[in-house]
C-alpha cells in the first residue's frame, strides 16, 4: 500500500473511533457519515485508495484542502468532522442526580415486569381521570345554585367573562329606544362568572362609547367599588361585561371566579370612569344619558353552591399528577400521557371554547363532541411532531432533563391564556401594534428572543452535522409562507400553533436546548387548537375586522346647522352614491342606543327626544342645570325592512351641546 494510502487510512480509523467514543446516532443523518468509508474496500491493488471518483467519499478529504476562508465556509456547511448529538448529562459534584436519572431504568424497570409496570400505570390514570371526572361533574353537569336560609333557592345564570345581561350588542343590536333589550330596571339576577376575567373580559373588537373607541381595555363603563348598605357598586352601564364588571368592583376574584347579585337600576345622568380592583385599571367614562344600568349588591342570607371555577385546582392537579407519569414513563407513552392531559386541560377547565349552562342537560355535549372534533386531526399532528422531532429527545434520553427541562416549559406554553397571552400583544399587523401600548417593545422582544433561540438551536444542528438540511427545509418553508402572503385578498395570519409546527422540527436534537424549546412549543400547539381550532393561515379582511366596522357600506356625511338647532341632517358627498335596492333607509343613534330609522335624511331631534319619556325628562333637566344636553349622534345605511338585517357602518359620534347649537365635526372613519 503506498504511503498516500497509508496515511489516509490512519486518518479515518482515528475518525471513526472518535465518532464511536461519542456514541452519537449518525445513522439518522442523511449528511455524509464517517462510518460509510471502509478501509478494507478502499485499498486496490494498484496502490490507490478508491477515494477517487466517490463524490460522498471525496467530501471528508476535500474540506481539508482549500484556503483558510473556503474550509471555514464548508465546515459550516457541512458540519464538524466529527458529529455530535449527545443527550444532557449530570456529572461532578451532584453525584444524586445521577442516581435520579437513573433511578427510572434501575429501580422500576429492572426490578418490575413490563405487565406490573403497565398494571399500575392503568390504574394511576384511572384515578387520575375520575377526579377529572368530578370536576367535570361539578362545574358543568350540577348546576349552581343560591339558597336562601329558609330553604328557597335562586337559580345562578353561568356566564362568560364577556357576556351582558340583558343588552344583545353594540350599535342597533337592541333595536330603536334598545326595546329588545328589556328590562331596563326592577331585575334581579344572580350570576356565576368563571376566573381570569381581569383580562378576559376585554375586548379585542373596538367598540364605541360616545366618542371613544374602546379597544384593548376591559369593557367595563361606570362602575367602581361602594360598600353603601346593600350597595357594593356604582352603577355600570348595561352594555358593560357583567363577569369583567364583578373583577373591577371586587365581587368576584380573578382567580377562583365565583357567584354575585346583579340588580337592574335603569337610566343614569352619567358613568364616571372609577379605578378598580386586581389591577383593571380605570373603567371606561361616558358623560350622558343612557336607559339602562346594573349594580352589585349583597348576596341575600344564605350559601351558595357551585359558584367557584375550578380551573386553578385542576391545572395544578394536572401538572402534579404528570410529573410522576412523564418522570418514569419511556419517552413514547410520557408524551402522550402528559399532551392528552394538556388538552384535557385546556378544553374542559383552563380555556374552554365553549360556555355551558348546567341548567340545560344538553349543553354539556356540545362542548365534549368539540373536543374531540378537534382533538382527532390534533392527535395526527402530535404524532408527526413525535416522529420527526421528539423522539429523538425524548427517547433514551435523561429522564431528569424530562422533567426539568422539557416538563416546565410544556406546561407553560399549555398555560398560554395566563403567559404570553398576557403581554401587549394581539396580532402582528401594523394596524394592532399601532393601537396597544407597549406592543412594539414586546414585540421586538419577542423576536430578539426567537432569534437568540434560533441561533442555539442552529448550532446544535450543525454539531450534529444536519445544519444543512435543516437549513433546506426552513428556507422552504419561508419561501412557502412569503408564497401566501402574496395571495389577492388575503393576509397571511401565523397564529401560535402554526408557529410551534413550524419550529417543533428545527428542534429535533438531544441537548438541552431541544428540551427546552420543544416543551414550549408543543404546548403552544394544544393552546392554539384546543381554543381555535385549526385557524387558517391566511384569513380575509373581514374575518380580521372580527366584527369591527370597515367591512360594510359606507355611512353619509352628518350635518348641522346652527341656525336650525333643532334638526340633525345627512347627505351623500358622492352625488352618484344613491339609496338603491333593499338598503333604502337611515339608522340614527343618540348616546349609542337607536332612536330613529326612516328614509328621511332630516331628522327633528326635539321631536325625537320626547318621544322618550325618560331620555325627554332627563334633557329638559340637563338644559335648567347646565344650558345645555350632551349628545353623540352616530348615522348609518340600513334597510327599512328591518328582518333583511342589512346595516352599514356607522360614523363616528358628532357631540352636540343641545339646544345651544354647539356642534363638534365627528372624526374621521367608521364605527
Amino acid at each position: 500500500m503506498s504511503r498516500d494510502a497509508n496515511s489516509t487510512q490512519e486518518v479515518l480509523k482515528d475518525a471513526n473511533e472518535r465518532l464511536q467514543s461519542a456514541g452519537t446516532a449518525v445513522a439518522d443523518s442523511n449528511e455524509f457519515e464517517m462510518d460509510d468509508f471502509n478501509i478494507e474496500e478502499a485499498d486496490h491493488a494498484d496502490g490507490t485508495t478508491g477515494i477517487e471518483g466517490d463524490p460522498k467519499k471525496e467530501q471528508w478529504l476535500y474540506l481539508k484542502s482549500s484556503n483558510a476562508f473556503m474550509r471555514t465556509v464548508r465546515r459550516i456547511w457541512y458540519g464538524p468532522e466529527v458529529p455530535e448529538d449527545l443527550a444532557p448529562s449530570f456529572p461532578g459534584k451532584w453525584k444524586f442526580t445521577e442516581k435520579i436519572d437513573k433511578f427510572p431504568m434501575v429501580g422500576l424497570r429492572k426490578r418490575f415486569s413490563w405487565s406490573i409496570r403497565t398494571m399500575i400505570m392503568v390504574v394511576y390514570v384511572c384515578i387520575w381521570s375520575a377526579l377529572m371526572c368530578a370536576f367535570i361533574q361539578y362545574y358543568y353537569i350540577k348546576p349552581p345554585v343560591f339558597y336562601r336560609n329558609d330553604g328557597t333557592q335562586i337559580p345562578v345564570r353561568t356566564l362568560t367573562c364577556q357576556s351582558t345581561l340583558f343588552w344583545k350588542g353594540k350599535n342597533n343590536e337592541c333595536g330603536i329606544n334598545a326595546s329588545q333589550c328589556l328590562p331596563f330596571e326592577d331585575e334581579e339576577v344572580y350570576i356565576r362568572c368563571p376566573a381570569l376575567c381581569d383580562r378576559g373580559s376585554w375586548t379585542y373588537s373596538a367598540i364605541n362609547v360616545g366618542d371613544e373607541r374602546i379597544k384593548y381595555t376591559g369593557f367595563e363603563v361606570g362602575g367602581g367599588e361602594l360598600r353603601e348598605g346593600e350597595k357594593l357598586s356604582h352603577p355600570y352601564r348595561a352594555d358593560s361585561f357583567a363577569c369583567g364588571a364583578a373583577v373591577h368592583a371586587g365581587i368576584v376574584s380573578p382567580f377562583t371566579g365565583g357567584c354575585g347579585r346583579v340588580v337592574m337600576t335603569g337610566e343614569q345622568e352619567a358613568f364616571d370612569p372609577e379605578k378598580g380592583h386586581f389591577n383593571t385599571g380605570m373603567s371606561v367614562g361616558f358623560d350622558s344619558f343612557f336607559p339602562s344600568s346594573f349594580e352589585f349588591r349583597k348576596l341575600l342570607n344564605g350559601y351558595g353552591s357551585r359558584c367557584y371555577d375550578p380551573r386553578i385546582p385542576v391545572l395544578v392537579a394536572n401538572i402534579v399528577l404528570s410529573v410522576p407519569v412523564f418522570y418514569l414513563c419511556e419517552g413514547l407513552y410520557g408524551y402522550w400521557i402528559l399532551t392528552i392531559a394538556g388538552y384535557v386541560t385546556l378544553v374542559f377547565f383552563l380555556d374552554p371554547p365553549l360556555i355551558v349552562d348546567p341548567y340545560d342537560s344538553e349543553a354539556f355535549s356540545p362542548l365534549l363532541s368539540l373536543a374531540f372534533q378537534r382533538f382527532l386531526p390534533l392527535a395526527f399532528v402530535l404524532y408527526v411532531l413525535w416522529k420527526c422531532s421528539v423522539r429523538r429527545t425524548l427517547t433514551n434520553g435523561s429522564p431528569l432533563a424530562k422533567a426539568v427541562c422539557w416538563f416546565p416549559t410544556f406546561w407553560l406554553g399549555v398555560m398560554n391564556n395566563v403567559t404570553f397571552d398576557r403581554l401587549p400583544v394581539d396580532r402582528l399587523t401594523i394596524t394592532d401594534l399601532k393601537e396597544q401600548a407597549g406592543s412594539f417593545l414586546a414585540v421586538g422582544s419577542i423576536i430578539a428572543t426567537i432569534v437568540s433561540c434560533a441561533v442555539v438551536q442552529a448550532y446544535s444542528l450543525w454539531k450534529s452535522g444536519r445544519f444543512r438540511k435543516y437549513l433546506c427545509i426552513y428556507l422552504a418553508f419561508i419561501t412557502a409562507l412569503f408564497a401566501l402572503s402574496q395571495l389577492p385578498g388575503l393576509s397571511l395570519r401565523i397564529h401560535h400553533y402554526i408557529l410551534g409546527i413550524l419550529l417543533v422540527p428545527g428542534c429535533a436534537t438531544r441537548g438541552t436546548s431541544a428540551y427546552l424549546f420543544q416543551g414550549i412549543l408543543v404546548g403552544l400547539v394544544l393552546s392554539g387548537v384546543s381554543r381555535w381550532d385549526f385557524a387558517s393561515i391566511v384569513e380575509t379582511r373581514v374575518a380580521l375586522l372580527r366584527g369591527e366596522a370597515g367591512s360594510s357600506w359606507d355611512p353619509p356625511t352628518l350635518d348641522y346647522n346652527q341656525n336650525y338647532p333643532n334638526f340633525i341632517s345627512w347627505s351623500f358627498p358622492n352625488a352618484t352614491e344613491v339609496q338603491n335596492g333593499d338598503l333604502n333607509a337611515f339608522s340614527l343613534l343618540i348616546n349609542d342606543v337607536e332612536r330613529h330609522v326612516g328614509t328621511n335624511t332630516t331628522v327633528d331631534l326635539a321631536a325625537l327626544i320626547q318621544q322618550d319619556a325618560k331620555l325627554a325628562r332627563w334633557a329638559d333637566n340637563s338644559i335648567t342645570s347646565k344650558g345645555f344636553a350632551k349628545l353623540y349622534l352616530r348615522v348609518a345605511r340600513t334597510s327599512e325592512d328591518r328582518s333583511l338585517e342589512l346595516n352599514g357602518d356607522y360614523t363616528n359620534a358628532a357631540v352636540l351641546e343641545w339646544p345651544q347649537g354647539r356642534y363638534q365635526e365627528p372624526e374621521p372613519g367608521v364605527s
